[in-house]
């Protein structure tokens, strides 16, 4: 099977246009999932919630569901 040098090297090209779009892809995903896990952390610290200070409820043990 003989396979020209025009072809090859078309097809070495498209390999590595598909590496480079799955590279960006990649990318991408780790950046989003990087800032949706920064909104949630600081979402989470803004609702932590209010333990009891005085009183017979709620002063002797934390729990949380």
């Amino acid at each position: 099977m003989d396979i020209s040098p025009s072809a090859m090297a078309n097809l070495a090209l498209s390999m590595q246009s598909a590496n480079t779009n799955a590279t960006v892809g990649t990318l991408m995903l780790r950046k989003s999932l990087n800032l949706a896990s920064s909104e949630i952390s600081s979402l989470m610290q803004s609702v932590s919630p209010q333990l009891a200070t005085s009183g017979t409820l709620g002063t002797q043990i934390n729990t949380y569901a």
